[in-house]
């Protein structure tokens, strides 16, 4: 049964109540220092003290540029107490893009460091470094403007499959949901927990384990970034028990284990962001030896469906059942529901959804409906009730009248072996109106092509074949691995498919 939410108490609250509990425990680990839960107390009351001495008050709103930091950490839960708003965004972006979202959040300040503000050199808001931060807030104590947690609280920048972030409000109570709901109850977690960071921490899954471990009173241990073997010797050092990781950064762990590295101390690992390939989840099982769980999700809803040890080796192809409290569909384009193992869009309502989208009523309208988030993503629903995904709903080819799932074809296709990595896109083409290309990236030498063509042939049915392949060294990805199709779109859009064929025919 689940545990009753904390419907009373705020970010700071909760965070408070286990300060009191034990101010001297580890709250965090950064490299090789150590932030107990009363420092970590006294530095969010200096952030805050400086943030509304400042003019950054209750409702405003700021980005947030930092890399993963301790600072970070602190920055975000100052922004809780006070009742601002924060953007994160990647240290990563350019000063145009930076821009572009101070107009989009209606941002008015800029937090981040010394460092950072000379590169950027940006003026078109306030910006607090927290490097000048001088001591000077005795008598200030957190939670004195009593925050709701209907409070707007982060502006997260979706990924952008598309190319076009969207921002996505998150209250405090989404995040405490997504935190004690979506994670402690469900994978039954408590203060022994020592959390490992890995995830970069301007996107929702890295605050999400940031928060998790302060709100139930465990240990946090952040990455300054993703290092298979600093992951691993991290792991080892500090008994780490538990974590949810990207799924490309599973894939590059399993591959770097070696049988000598002791993962004794992980009770539970938990796949995220996008869907494992079956063989890589079963080597996650094997070397890990843990619980090994994988998920389903999107930035707007959080985490839906659980696959669960038990389920995992029957059940690899599946990202599992949904939730106690959520609720999936499967709907065709007339949003009628679909029966067991129909192929249509997902959607979903849950506990854990987002409030909006910030400033933009008819997208919101458009996405949610009835309560339900339309997610975009293509999937069915067994007669078990286990979800399988299908791919993106806009990633949907259309051959000859026929529609065609780039999902199926890459499953396929990766079974072909020295494939590292394998993406399908539709090619605009002036004589057949659609076509199919495969993109590939090999695993070595010994690749070949004709191999990936017999399996197809031998494999996929004719409307699903590929017309033509293209080898490539890598694939463009967004900083949780995803692959970005609209790039690979874009470069290849001037791509004629049947010149060759055309000159025979004409």
């Amino acid at each position: 049964m689940l545990r009753d939410t904390l419907k009373m108490n705020n970010i700071i609250e909760i965070f408070l109540k286990n300060v009191e509990k034990n101010p001297s425990k580890i709250a965090v680990i950064l490299k090789d220092k150590t932030y107990t839960y009363k420092q970590l107390q006294l530095d969010i009351e200096e952030y805050s003290y400086f943030f509304e001495s400042s003019g950054l008050t209750k409702n405003t709103h700021t980005l947030l540029i930092l890399e993963n930091s301790y600072e970070f950490i602190v920055s975000m839960l100052a922004i809780a107490n006070i009742g601002a708003v924060i953007a994160p965004l990647s240290t990563t972006l350019k000063k145009d893009a930076i821009l572009k979202a101070i107009s989009t959040t209606q941002s008015t300040y800029l937090i981040t460091n010394s460092k950072i503000k000379n590169k950027l050199n940006i003026d078109a808001v306030s910006t607090l470094c927290i490097d000048t931060i001088k001591p000077n807030h005795e008598s200030y104590k957190l939670n004195m403007n009593k925050i709701d947690i209907s409070q707007d609280y982060i502006l997260t920048l979706t990924s952008g499959s598309t190319g076009d972030p969207k921002p996505i409000v998150f209250t405090q109570e989404t995040k405490i949901n997504r935190s004690l709901l979506a994670a402690r109850d469900l994978y039954n977690l408590d203060s022994s927990e020592r959390i490992i960071v890995a995830s970069p921490l301007y996107h929702s899954m890295g605050q999400r384990l940031i928060l998790l471990p302060l709100l139930i009173g465990a240990t946090c241990v952040l990455l300054p970034k993703f290092s298979p073997k600093l992951w691993i010797e991290t792991v080892q050092k500090h008994k780490i028990t538990f974590t949810i990781a990207i799924a490309s950064h599973l894939n590059i762990l399993v591959q770097t284990l070696k049988p000598q590295d002791d993962m004794s101390s992980l009770h539970t690992i938990v796949s995220s962001s996008s869907l494992l390939e079956d063989d890589i989840k079963a080597q996650c099982i094997e070397k890990f030896g843990c619980d090994f769980h994988e998920c389903y999700g999107a930035s707007e809803v959080g985490i839906v469906t659980n696959l669960a040890p038990i389920d995992c080796k029957s059940n690899l192809s599946s990202v599992g059942k949904a939730l106690p409290f959520v609720d999936i569909k499967i709907v065709n384009d007339k949003k009628e529901v679909l029966g067991v193992n129909k192929i249509g869009e997902i959607i979903v309502r849950s506990k854990t959804a987002f409030s909006r989208y910030f400033n933009n009523k008819e997208i919101t309208k458009q996405n949610v409906i009835d309560g339900y988030f339309y997610t975009a993503d293509l999937g069915m629903i067994d007669e078990r009730g286990f979800l399988y995904l299908k791919g993106r709903k806009k990633d949907v080819i259309i051959v000859g009248g026929t529609n065609v799932y780039p999902l199926d074809i890459e499953n396929e296709i990766l079974k072909v072996p020295h494939i590292k990595e394998c993406c399908v896109i539709p090619i605009k083409d002036q004589y057949f109106g659609e076509v199919i290309m495969a993109v590939i990236v090999p695993s070595d030498e010994q690749f070949d092509l004709k191999e990936v063509k017999k399996a197809c042939i031998r494999n996929l049915a004719e409307y699903q074949q590929p017309m033509c392949y293209e080898i490539t060294k890598d694939l463009p990805k967004n900083d949780l691995g995803k692959i970005m199709k609209y790039k690979l779109i874009e470069q290849y859009k001037d791509y004629d498919v049947t010149k060759y064929l055309r000159g025979i025919l004409t």
